[in-house]
Formats: C-alpha cells, sequence, structure tokens
C-alpha cells in the first residue's frame, strides 16, 4: 500500500484564503453607515464626518484647464446667471456664470472669476452685481 502523504500547505492555503474572503465581505454594507440624503433622494454613505440636506447649489466638480464647475441643486438658474461661491467659512472663492441647462443631470457654469473648491457653496449675486459682470463677461453671440 502506498504511503499517502498530506499536503498540509495547500490545507494552510485554503484557510487563508477564506478568512481573507469572509474579511472582506464582512465589511461590506455595515449596518453603522449613515445615510445622507438630499431631499428625498439617497446621495450616497458616509462613514464619518458632517451630513446635511440642502436645496442650495454646490460645487461637486472642477474642471480648472477648461474653466468649467459642475453645480448641484443649480437647474433652478437660468442660463447666463452670475454666482458667487463661499467656502465652509464664509471666504468668497469665485464667480460663475450658468450655462444652458441640460435635460438632466447636473448644471454647468463656467468660472469667470477665482477658482471654486469642491463642496463650495454658490448662490446668485445681486441685480447690480450681476449687471456690471454682464458687461465684463458678454456672451460672444451677443457682440
Amino acid at each position: 500500500m502506498p504511503y499517502k502523504y498530506n499536503m498540509p500547505h495547500k490545507a494552510l492555503l485554503s484557510s487563508a484564503l477564506v478568512a481573507v474572503s469572509l474579511f472582506l465581505l464582512g465589511g461590506c454594507g455595515g449596518s453603522s453607515s449613515v445615510r445622507v440624503i438630499e431631499g428625498d433622494q439617497q446621495i450616497r454613505s458616509a462613514l464619518t464626518g458632517s451630513v446635511y440636506a440642502t436645496d442650495q447649489a454646490m460645487v461637486v466638480h472642477v474642471n480648472e484647464f477648461d474653466r468649467l464647475a459642475t453645480l448641484r441643486n443649480a437647474r433652478s438658474y437660468s442660463a447666463s446667471t452670475f454666482l458667487e461661491t463661499r467656502d465652509n467659512e464664509g471666504n468668497k472663492s469665485a464667480i460663475l456664470k450658468t450655462r444652458e441647462n441640460r435635460p438632466a443631470g447636473l448644471g454647468i457654469a463656467d468660472i469667470v472669476e477665482g477658482l471654486p473648491k469642491i463642496n463650495d457653496r454658490a448662490s446668485p449675486v445681486n441685480a447690480a452685481e450681476s449687471v456690471r459682470l454682464a458687461k465684463i463677461y458678454r456672451d460672444p453671440d451677443e457682440e
């Protein structure tokens, strides 16, 4: 009768793979996460940080090369509306000029002054400032 050798390294490898798999799968979808909502829609899950819902326009992406900012909650602004962005401390960071709204999705604005950062809040400038900025930053088809 031939001697059958048990390979302990295969059992050890299998046990390690099972342990790693359980560790990775156990971390997914835990019940300790905080749900971040905006209105009645869930946006994402967050484990840490301040969580709040807002209807105020907020910068979610900045393209420095093309001088464009992507905004959440900015669909209510018509094209060519000037917006002022402020950081969490209330410091003015940029002036934006909205573009025509797309059928769905986030709003887009040209960065005309300064440089906004992600999570900066955007609000329309007052009427006098809007008139002043409209004289400086005209659309090419208006000339």
